[in-house]
């Protein structure tokens, strides 16, 4: 369940992998792979090879995506696995991606299952690990990958999924390994509400050394 990724935090071995599922154009007859593994070292690895081959199916006019995410609550027996991110102001990621175009993804309470809240993930370093921040109101609302208009607000009392795809049209294989997820709060925020004024040079401060096992 997504609580247990941004209260836990840690991706790091088969049984956490277990809950996260994979897509890729195959799906509808396209040719990209994906896979979503552990490495020796402990952390998930979303990788594969993006095609540009268009399925045979005439009504498809491009190709070339592929995505992992947690699985949909609302599959879990045991019950509403959503989660609550209004509490917290910022989602961190402890990554390591290839100069390929990354996109986060955030699912919430949605009565149209291809409302998906994206962000590009600022990757600054490619090849070495790195933690990313962003906050969840920078979030954009796309359906089937395209802005919507309105852009309502994010659902954030019920997060149901995170992820990330690649969809950069360019054929090649493709690697990002993330090591943690979580969403926190500054020493200057709480969720939305500003536990001291802004300041644009201090927009967050917190300590990852005591979750970084990467390096």
């Amino acid at each position: 369940m997504l609580k247990q990724y941004l209260e836990r935090g840690q991706v790091s071995s088969k049984q956490d992998l277990s809950r996260w599922v994979k897509g890729s154009d195959r799906d509808i007859g396209g040719f990209s792979d994906v896979w979503i593994d552990t490495t020796k070292s402990g952390h998930a690895k979303f990788h594969g090879y993006i095609s540009q081959k268009l399925p045979e199916d005439k009504r498809f006019k491009r190709s070339g995506y592929a995505m992992v995410r947690t699985r949909d609550p609302r599959s879990n027996l045991l019950g509403d696995g959503s989660w609550d991110s209004s509490l917290f102001r910022y989602l961190a990621i402890r990554v390591k991606a290839d100069r390929r175009k990354y996109f986060v993804n955030l699912k919430s309470g949605s009565l149209i299952p291809t409302d998906i809240y994206q962000h590009l993930l600022p990757i600054r370093t490619p090849g070495q690990w790195e933690t990313v921040v962003i906050p969840f109101n920078m979030f954009t609302l796309t359906s089937n990958s395209v802005i919507v208009a309105s852009q309502p607000s994010m659902a954030s009392t019920s997060m149901e999924t995170v992820g990330f795809s690649v969809s950069d049209r360019k054929e090649g294989p493709f690697c990002l390994e993330f090591a943690w997820i979580k969403a926190f709060n500054s020493d200057r925020t709480f969720g939305e509400c500003l536990r001291l004024p802004y300041t644009a040079e201090l927009t967050w401060k917190t300590d990852f050394a005591r979750l970084d096992k990467t390096n």
